[in-house]
């Protein structure tokens, strides 16, 4: 019986030393194992926004903010842009070749005026690596918008100012004359 609690209580004790070598070389196996493709960079964007700008009907080169304006995503309360501003970045779908938003003018007061667009395009994914997968860009179709509620529209038409929507876009997109 003392044997058997001699055994075990004698342990076979790992020297410090060779132990903190072993975590040593394990830990940089593993930073090394990582390849460049196991890590998505924080600045790669899963994909680009449609950038619109805001026209004057009668003056296609000077842009002009609507008054009380503001853009919210069909069917939901979800508003995309409040800002007064001439310019807005708005996400388009991953999933469809579409995008219904409405763009509603003079919000909150008795003059409000909604105009609910549609707004088509064609996706092409780019596989960028491992890690980060398939950004979507996109071309916008030669007729980009359909007005879904005719009547009385504070829209008065669209212009391409650039069909394509890929990474890192500063220029507009798509006017808006209003």
């Amino acid at each position: 019986m003392l044997k058997m609690l001699y055994f075990y209580n004698s342990e076979p004790r790992m020297n410090k030393p060779y132990f903190k070598k072993f975590l040593y070389l394990g830990a940089l196996f593993f930073l090394f194992s990582c390849e460049r493709d196991d890590i998505c960079v924080e600045t790669i964007t899963e994909s680009p926004d449609l950038v619109l700008l805001m026209l004057d009907k009668d003056n296609t080169e000077q842009t002009r903010t609507p008054a009380g304006f503001s853009i919210r995503a069909l069917g939901t309360e979800k508003v995309l842009a409040t800002e007064p501003s001439d310019s807005f970045a708005l996400p388009l779908k991953i999933q469809e070749n579409f995008i219904q938003l409405e763009f509603i003018l003079n919000q909150g007061t008795e003059n409000e005026n909604i105009d609910t667009l549609q707004i088509n395009y064609q996706r092409f994914d780019k596989f960028i690596n491992a890690a980060c997968g398939y950004r979507s860009n996109y071309i916008l179709e030669s007729q980009p918008v359909l007005i879904l509620n005719p009547g009385d529209n504070w829209i008065q038409g669209f212009t391409i100012l650039k069909d394509t929507i890929t990474e890192n876009e500063n220029r507009a997109h798509l006017g808006i004359l209003h």
